[in-house]
Parts: structure tokens; C-alpha cells; sequence
């Protein structure tokens, strides 16, 4: 429900605040005093639809609404909460749409909008003139009727869905399989021929660079050693001499540098026996840089086709055989699937025919409530009919299209609520059926325009009482220019026109009592209210 709304320069309304009851919240006035504005003005917020005429500088609507688990659950991820404030700022080029304080795109506020209020007018578009809301409306009816057989029926439409799912992932072309199959094969035997190793590119490219540069690193090699041992003079030998003097005086204080100098002879002991051993090693295998260079040629290669680097190679691998598993299944249920298809669409089909039979028995209940409803308010030749159209697949909702159909007179054919009415009319037998589906219905605040429109007053008495009994479920909005039903309001809102600073202005006050009762004696007229009194 709508607990408050705040509007800001817009149209001739400078600032407004509105708390609304629960219950039914009357707003009347003169014409032109403003009325069809406040519509204009809530029907901006839900839908972002601001009419450039009405936009003024530093313009807003704001609005704290609260709405069920229910509701909640259809805007999905739009909203997480279960109280939200919307709010619209604009000018006279732009509007930024709000929704708990994070800005939101037009469309969300849109679907937001659609669940969170009703305007009956002669062009709103409310949920119950959406063909597709009258599919989840019976199919509600249904869950509350016989859930077991729901739970069936969607449990097997799941299982559906899956395989529907498996069978869009099969080419039209049988032979892409096969195609797809071979190549995954030829990519995945690639790899692991050459069955690379973690970081053998860098290992294989640091070697190549060694063995690219022998002669030199022999060289080198070599006068390394000759320095260390090899030459007559060299630092073995030198270095022995220290270790051999220190060892004489080391009782006499140099314990420490004798452990220095031992370090380090074992140290130049290490060093010459790990160049020997590259020296070695390159004179034992002279075609090594041969088999280096082929190996890296193909470690390049397979980084080129499915790199950049190796890491992406083993994640390339890991995702084709992935992928030729998955081909697999397809084609092992390739041949299979289609009947598995088939099996199951009889199967909800007749499933869907059983829905149908006892759904009709159910929907006809409601037709006839909606009738007592439609002749109470003045329209006994009005009736309502759901109609049932079958699918010619099945459906989220059942394997019938379900929609509501109308019609005004006896000699009329059935037809769309959009075609069968307009004005008050049509919020008559939207009440109705509003009336009729209750909490069945997800919308939670109706705004009824002028809905007693070309009634008598004994109609817009009776039309008052069922918007009463109706406000029990539902909060209403109602904006009348009938005394008969503002004397029903919970709440008695008037818009009226003030002039200030040589500008006319729109206000919205609320009545109390006193202010209430002078209002509808107004709207009586001084001789019908005192016969009334």
C-alpha cells in the first residue's frame, strides 16, 4: 500500500503532502481544481511517464509504499525489501527515477508500478486489462483449489523445460555433431602428444638460450675453473694456506675466522664441482640444442593456437574435453530425446485437461459472484465469462490460454474488458471482479476515477458500500464528485485552488470532521442533505 506521497512543482501543485489511510481515501473537488493532476501526478511515479506540461524546475514525487512477500518475490531482483521509496526528480528536460535510493532505469519503475497500484480510468492499463495477467490470476485460483494436482503439473513441466533445454543445445544439423566432435578430438590429441609440463616453456627457453651461446659459456667455464684449481697458482691452494695458518693460531683466539675460512674452501670446493658438471654436460649431448629448439618450436606453437600463455593451454584442454563429453551425451541422446519430448507433452497435456475440467467448475463460481457484484452496482446485464483457449504447446501456466472476457448487454458478443467498456463502466466491472478475486488479486491499492459516473444516487450509494466492503481487503483511492460515497471514506482529502503572489495553486488538505461533514453537504446540496439528514 501507498502510506504517503509527496509531490513538488508539478502542474499547479507548488508542494503537497498526502498520508493515506488503509481504508478508503476520498479526494474530491471542484472540477479543475486538480483532481485528474494528483492522478497524473501518481501515475508519473509508477510509470516515469511525466507529461512535459506538467513539468516544472526542481520538480518531484516521491512516494513510501510496502508491499507483500508475494509481490516482492515477482520484482525478482529489482527490489529486496519490503518497504520502498520511489521517487522521481525532474525539469523541464529530465527525470532521474529512484527506487530506495539507488537510481533505476524507466522500465523497472514501470514493473514496479504495475504491482504496486491500479488506476481506473477510461485509458489506464491496470493488470486485470493485460491478457497475460489473467493466466497467473486463474492459475492462483487454481494453486489455492487443488494443489496437489498443480504440484504435478509442474513438476513435470520442469522436467520438460530440461529437456527442452538439452534439445536446443543439439544442432538442427545432425552432422554439426559430428563435425564439432572431430575437431575437439583433433585439438585434444594435439595437447597431449606434446604433453607439455607447468613452466616448460621458460625452462625449455632459458637452456636454449644457454646452449645458443656453447662456446662462449665453455670459456668461460673453463678459466673459472683453472682460477679455482686447475692453474698452477690458484685459489685452492691459496685459500688452503689461510686455513692451514688459522688452524695454528686458533687457540689463540681465531676459532671464529678459521670456521670463516673452512666456509669458504667448502664453498669454492661446491662452486668447481657445479661448473664441471655444466661443462660436462655440455660436451655429452652436442645435438641437445637441436632437440631444445624442437621441443620449444612446438610448445610456441600450441601457445600460439590455444594461448597466449601455458596456463591457458591446460585450461583449454580441460575446457574441450568438457565440451566433447557434453557432445557426447548429445549424441547418445540425439535419437532419444525427441520421444522423451514428445512422452512428456502428452503427458502435461492431459495433465492440462484435467486442470481445464476442474477449473471451469471453479471459474464459473467466480463468474456468478462477479454477476451478484455487477447487478448490485446497476449493470444486471452485464456478465463476465473465462475463457479458456488451448496452447498449442504447453505453458507455464497450464496448456490453456486463460483470459477474461465481457460483455454490457444481452444481444453483445463476449469480448476484451478494453473493448467491452469505458469510464465508469469499466471500473465498475474491474471492481467487481477486484471485489470478487480479493487477495487472489496481486495489487494491493486500487485508484478509482470517478467510478459512480453516470449513476443516480441510490447506485452511488450501493457502489460506496461495496468500495467499504472492498476496502477491507484492498487499500482504495477513490475521487468522486457523489456524496454518497465520500461518506464512506476513512480518510476525506479535498483539492481546491488558492491564489498567491498573483499565481494559481493547487492544494490537497485533509478534512476533519467538521470539515468533512460541511464538504458533503456541499456536494449535497443544501435541500437533498437536510431530506437525507
Amino acid at each position: 500500500m501507498i502510506h504517503s506521497l509527496a509531490i513538488k512543482n508539478f502542474g499547479l501543485f507548488k508542494e503537497v503532502n498526502i498520508d493515506f489511510s488503509e481504508g478508503i481515501n476520498v479526494i474530491t473537488g471542484e472540477s479543475g481544481a486538480g483532481k485528474s493532476m494528483l492522478i497524473k501526478a501518481l501515475i508519473s511515479l509508477l510509470s516515469g511517464n511525466i507529461p512535459k506540461n506538467l513539468r516544472n524546475k526542481d520538480g518531484s514525487i516521491s512516494a513510501y509504499i510496502t508491499i507483500n512477500d508475494d509481490i516482492r518475490e515477482k520484482l525478482g531482483e529489482i527490489i529486496d525489501s519490503n518497504e520502498i521509496v520511489l521517487n522521481v526528480n525532474f525539469n523541464e528536460k529530465r527525470a532521474v527515477f529512484r527506487a530506495n535510493g539507488t537510481i533505476i532505469p524507466r522500465a523497472f519503475l514501470e514493473k514496479i508500478g504495475s504491482y504496486i497500484m491500479e488506476v481506473h480510468t477510461q485509458d489506464s492499463q491496470v493488470l486485470l486489462r493485460n491478457p497475460k495477467y489473467h493466466n497467473q490470476m486463474a492459475y492462483r485460483i487454481f494453486e489455492e483449489n487443488f494443489r496437489e494436482l498443480i504440484d504435478k503439473y509442474e513438476k513435470s513441466y520442469n522436467e520438460y523445460i530440461e529437456l527442452k533445454g538439452k534439445l536446443s543445445n543439439i544442432p538442427s544439423d545432425p552432422s554439426e555433431i559430428y563435425r564439432k566432435i572431430d575437431i575437439l578430438n583433433f585439438q585434444i590429441e594435439e595437447i597431449e602428444r606434446i604433453n607439455p609440463k607447468e613452466n616448460e616453456d621458460e625452462e625449455l627457453r632459458t637452456e636454449y638460450q644457454m646452449l645458443s651461446h656453447v662456446e662462449e659459456i665453455k670459456t668461460k667455464l673453463e678459466k673459472s675453473m683453472a682460477i679455482l684449481k686447475d692453474n698452477d697458482e690458484n685459489v685452492d691452494i691459496l685459500i688452503g694456506e689461510i686455513v692451514e695458518d688459522l688452524s695454528h693460531i686458533s687457540d689463540y683466539g681465531f676459532n671464529g675466522e678459521l670456521e670463516i675460512a673452512s666456509s669458504i674452501q667448502d664453498m669454492l670446493n661446491e662452486l668447481y664441482g657445479s661448473l664441471e658438471s655444466k661443462l660436462y654436460e655440455l660436451d655429452l649431448d652436442p645435438q641437445r640444442l637441436e632437440e631444445v629448439s624442437n621441443r620449444l618450436n612446438e610448445i610456441m606453437n600450441l601457445k600460439r593456437k590455444y594461448g597466449p600463455s601455458l596456463n591457458d593451454v591446460f585450461e583449454k584442454l580441460d575446457k574441450f574435453k568438457m565440451e566433447l563429453s557434453e557432445l557426447n551425451d548429445l549424441e547418445k541422446i540425439m535419437n532419444e530425446i525427441n520421444p522423451l519430448i514428445d512422452k512428456k507433452t502428452k503427458e502435461l497435456f492431459e495433465l492440462g485437461e484435467k486442470i481445464k475440467k476442474k477449473g471451469e467448475k471453479i471459474l464459473q463460481v467466480f463468474e456468478k459472484k462477479i454477476k451478484e457484484e455487477l447487478m448490485s452496482l446497476n449493470m444486471e446485464h452485464a456478465e463476465i465469462k473465462f475463457d479458456f483457449k488451448k496452447l498449442d504447446e504447453p505453458g507455464r501456466y497450464g496448456t490453456y490460454n486463460v483470459r477474461i472476457l465481457a460483455k454490457t448487454t444481452p444481444q453483445s458478443s463476449f469480448l476484451p474488458l478494453e473493448k467491452v467498456a469505458s469510464g465508469g463502466e469499466l471500473s465498475r466491472i474491474i471492481l467487481s471482479i477486484e471485489k470478487t478475486l480479493g487477495e487472489l488479486h496481486l495489487v494491493e491499492t486500487m485508484l478509482f476515477d470517478e467510478i459512480d459516473s453516470g449513476v443516480g444516487q441510490r447506485i452511488a450509494d450501493v457502489i460506496g458500500k461495496k468500495l467499504k466492503e472492498f476496502s477491507e481487503l484492498k487499500q482504495l483511492i477513490v475521487i468522486t464528485h457523489m456524496p454518497q460515497v465520500a461518506n464512506f471514506a476513512d480518510k476525506h482529502f479535498k483539492i481546491f485552488k488558492v491564489e498567491e503572489n498573483n499565481e494559481m495553486h493547487s492544494k490537497i488538505v485533509e478534512l476533519d470532521e467538521k470539515e468533512r461533514i460541511k464538504e458533503i453537504k456541499e456536494m449535497y446540496g443544501e435541500i437533498v442533505f437536510k431530506e437525507v439528514e
